[in-house]
This record gives C-alpha cells, structure tokens and sequence, in this order.
C-alpha cells in the first residue's frame, strides 16, 4: 500500500471515532515506541504534517512514525486488536493525489524513518530498499559509491520515496521511466500481521533471485499491492539504468494542435519501430510557463485565467511554442548516432516541428556550462546578448535554456525540483527557488491524468473538449502529453488552485469531476486518482470493483488499510 493524496477542505475537521479505543491503541503504542514516534494535534509538528494539497482531506487523529518491520507489524497488530483504521505512507510528498492525509480523521502512519538502502547489484543493475528511501538518497548513495547506474526520477519532489512512487504507479523521463514495472520482489505486511514476500520468493536464497524476475509463479500477487489497500510494502528490488555511453535529448517546437497530432503520429512510429524506446513529453504553453513565471510577476491576476491576450504577450516575451516536444535515446553511441538520424528524418518528413534541437551527452554538458557562466556574470548586458542570440540559432529564449541544466539532470535520473515549482504560478507570493513544498506553501494541486489512445488526432480532439472544460471553471490548461508506450499517452492535466480559498478549492473540485466524466463518457479512463475521484473512478467497470471489494474483504476483512482508497471499502 503507497501513497495517497487527499484533498484539504480549508479547515478539515475531526470525524468522530470510538476515541476510547484510539486512545488504548495510542497508550500501547507509547509503551514501546519513542515520544518522537508519535505526534498528535496538541505537538507543534502536528500543523505541517497535516497540510495536503488536495482537496476534502481530513486531519489524522495521531501521525505514527515506525522504525522498523517489526514496530510496523506491531501498529498492524494493534490496530486490528483495537479497530483502528490505519493509512499508510512512505514519505508523504505524493502532491496532486493524496499526501499526509485519509478519508476519515484515522491513525496515519508515515515510513520516512525506514530508509535503509540495503543492497546494490552493479552487475544486475539493482537494488534492495525500504519505502523511506527517497529518488535524492537512492541518487547520492549511487553517486558515492561510484556505482555507474542512474534512478528514473518523476518530475515530484526528490524527497518523494522511491517505492512510493511506483506502488502508485508514477512516471519518469527515461527507459526506465515506467517505475512500477521497474519495481521487483516486495517485502509485504498483511491485515492479519503476516509478511509474504513476493517474486521469485525462496526463503533459502540469499542471491537477490527474488528482485530479478518481477512474475514469480502462479498467480501475478505484486500488482495487488499497487494503487490499492490490501498490505504494507517494507522492501522492495528497485531496477537501475545502467549509465549510458551517450544519449540525445530531442527538443521540439510545435506550433499549435493541427502540428501536434502529426508530430505525435510521428513519434508514435518511431516507437513503434524500435528507433525510441524512452517515454516522453509534449507540453502546452501554460505548461512551460509555469516553470519561467508567476502570474504576479506579469501583472496578471492569480484569481483569475489568463486571458487570450497575456498567453499570447508572455509566449511571445519567453519564446515558448504552442506546444514542446521532448523525448531522449540512450545507449551505445554509435546506436544514439544512427537513432538521431532515423529520428530527425521521420519528424522532418511530417513537417510537423517549428524546430528540432537535439543535445548529444557533450553537447548538454556544453551548454549547461555556458548557462552556468552566464550567471556567474550577474550581467545584464551578457543576458540580453545570450538571449538574442538563443533566439536566432535555437528558437529559445534565455528563460527557457536556464530550465535546462535541470532538465537535463531530471534526463539523467537525477532528483531535481525544476518542475515541482509548476505548482507556485497561481501563488500570491514569491516563490521559493529551493525547498518546494506545496502542503506548508498551502499550495493546492489536483492531477487529471486520462489514459487515450497514442493517436494525434484522439489527443487533440480531447485537448480540446478539456480547454473548454477549464475556461468554464475559469482556470488555466495546464497539459503535459506523457507517452507511457508506443500504444498509450496521458494528457497530465494540473489544476492549480489557493488552497486557502473556499470557493476556488470547490471549483478545482467541480472541474476535476467534469473531466474525469468527460473522460468516461469518451471511453477513456484515469491511471491514478486522489481523494476528489474515487467514488467515480468505477462508473463503468462496476464489475471490476466488486472483485476488488471481494480481494479486499478476503486480505483485510476488518478494513484496516486506509477504508475506500481507490474506491475499495
């Protein structure tokens, strides 16, 4: 069970429970874990740990805090022995879906301090960790050791867990960028306080065999622990990217929606082809604007979307295209060289690209320190000199190159909080530079990410059907087109909002429903969902959540893990 967000009402209030027993349930706790272990309303931790950026979420009545397997197995036991509703989290930063909060005022239980990564495979290319291992430890630890193997980092916070994100089925920039299907052999606690271990499992092997092959035998059990409340997963084998010879990282300017689909059907080719093999992006001009500004530093209301006019006065200002383009090949170099070529011909035959700028592994590393030069010199003179000249040769501006060097770290599974700040362009003050943290900024953050086929013309189509979607509720369309594989894409909609303000929070709400039955009524369905689409994620597979009510009443028949997750009481 993983990572959850949930929606933050303004002031969530407790729901009443039988507080008798969640006090004896606390009082055994006490009796063996440390006062630091567990936090409640009245400890001055309380107040941050509780703000999500979601909407509808209630407070837990205690935050607990387990070191180990065993203090885990010993909050499951007890909170079985006393009725106790239990939600479970690695390191809470799922932003957009489900943080630190629950359905109901329950006990939340937060892994962050089980963070021990316990075994790395050079050879094999993994390793064995625990759910508190964050994409930034796994990164550094790989770094000092001079390990050559690169994490597939999503484009969250750095201090995201690892096993969090691809129990909940996260995305990433590289080959490796589907990291559920990267993740390999669990260790798994059930309702009952049982631990099963999955994969090749083998109690007498002590050769890592259980994260090598992710379907064991007989029935698939991993996926019933993805996206769902049936057990705790304590360890898990994580797959790494070895690090490659070279890569080209391809940048694409698309002028509007007509280029996008042909430029779309191109790529879908190339994949289907076998010329790329790494998931990619096609991000809109708000998309790419969330990352340069703020609304309050163009003089634009955060209250309100931006009008026709400002979207085009600031695209214009930081040379950002209808639409950006970007995907990466990697590995042998004489491979990358032939890749290139197939890739650059194929998109210049559909004509589909304003522009294709393709950075070789020496060429990113030029460029970086030419930026990176350019800020030392503070000079505004040199700024305005360095823009022109992006603006001529590369059809970009300064502002979108000084992404880059976190872009590229991001392309080389490096943790970076580049794209985490999207979040801040509706915030009414300056945002941070570092440190993001949308639950303390009182951020607010839903995620609409439909699944539709990887036909330019259906991804269009619906694009469109969204924009009026979000003019309607008076928000800006924020898309980012991830590729997922050479048949599927996910228009990843944000719906920025202020948290703090009741009647926007219950717009982003109402706006978010209309997508998602949109999107049923289009035949199209969500990967992942936070609190806000539960209750609707099965209006037309009612079939499928029965048996998952059946799976949940056989694993957890006194639904202790987190009740109605996912739609699953």
């Amino acid at each position: 069970m993983e990572q959850v967000n949930i929606t933050n009402s303004n002031s969530p209030e407790h729901i009443d429970l039988d507080m008798v027993n969640v006090d004896k349930f606390i009082l055994d706790l006490k009796s063996v874990f440390k006062e630091n272990q567990i936090i409640r309303s009245s400890d001055s931790e309380y107040n941050l740990l509780s703000k999500d950026p979601a909407v509808n979420a209630c407070k837990p009545h205690a935050f607990i805090f387990p070191e180990s397997v065993e203090e885990t197995q010993l909050i499951v036991n007890l909170a079985s022995k006393y009725d106790t509703k239990l939600w479970v989290y690695s390191t809470g930063k799922n932003w957009g879906y489900l943080n630190t909060g629950s359905k109901k005022s329950d006990i939340v239980v937060i892994l962050n301090r089980m963070n021990k990564i316990l075994h790395v495979d050079q050879d094999l290319a993994y390793a064995i960790i625990e759910p508190g291992v964050t994409y930034e430890d796994l990164n550094r630890y790989l770094k000092v050791n001079n390990y050559s193997l690169w994490t597939d980092s999503p484009g969250g916070p750095p201090t995201g867990s690892v096993i969090g994100n691809a129990l909940d089925r996260g995305v990433g920039v590289t080959k490796y960028g589907d990291h559920f299907a990267h993740l390999c052999g669990y260790e798994v606690i059930l309702a009952d306080g049982n631990i099963i271990h999955t994969g090749i499992a083998n109690k007498n092997a002590s050769n890592g065999a259980a994260h090598l092959y992710k379907w064991g035998v007989g029935p698939y059990i991993e996926g019933l622990f993805s996206q769902s409340n049936f057990g705790i997963v304590t360890k898990a084998g994580i797959w790494l990217m070895r690090e490659p010879e070279d890569y080209a990282l391809f940048g694409l300017n698309i002028k509007d929606n007509t280029a996008l689909a042909k430029c779309m059907d191109s790529v879908r080719e190339l994949m289907l082809s076998g010329v790329i093999h790494e998931t990619g992006r096609f991000s809109n001009d708000v998309a790419i604007l969330t990352l340069i500004t703020q609304a309050i530093n163009e003089g634009i209301d955060p209250k309100q979307s931006i009008s026709r006019e400002d979207l085009a006065r600031l695209k214009q200002k930081y040379h950002v295209p209808g639409w950006t383009g970007s995907f990466g090949i990697y590995g042998r170099r004489a491979m990358v060289r032939t890749s290139i070529n197939l890739a650059k011909r194929e998109l210049e035959k559909s004509n589909s690209c304003d522009r294709i700028n393709i950075f070789t592994k020496l060429r990113a590393k030029f460029l970086r320190e030419k930026i990176e030069l350019v800020e030392r010199t503070n000079s505004k003179f040199i700024s305005s000199l360095v823009d022109f000249i992006l603006r001529k040769f590369l059809g970009t501006s300064l502002a979108l190159i000084r992404l880059f060097p976190g872009l590229i770290d991001l392309h080389e599974g490096k943790p970076v909080e580049t794209v985490v700040r999207r979040g801040y362009f509706r915030y009414q003050k300056k945002r941070p530079e570092k440190d993001i943290h949308a639950g303390r900024d009182d951020i607010g953050i839903l995620w609409s990410v439909p699944v539709l086929p990887f036909k330019g013309s259906e991804v269009v189509l619906f694009t469109k059907e969204c924009e009026s979607l979000f003019a309607k509720y008076n928000f800006d369309i924020y898309m980012t087109t991830m590729i997922f594989n050479a048949r599927s894409v996910c228009p990843l909609m944000a719906i920025l909002y202020d948290r703090l303000d009741t009647e926007e929070s219950k717009r982003a709400e109402q706006l978010y429903l209309a997508i998602l039955d949109v999107s049923h009524q289009m035949g199209y369905q969500h990967f992942r969902a936070g609190i806000n689409g539960w209750k609707k994620l099965y209006q037309n597979c009612q079939e499928l959540k029965e048996l998952n009510q059946k799976i949940k009443l056989a694993m957890d028949p006194k639904n202790i893990f987190s009740p109605g997750r996912y739609g699953i009481d």
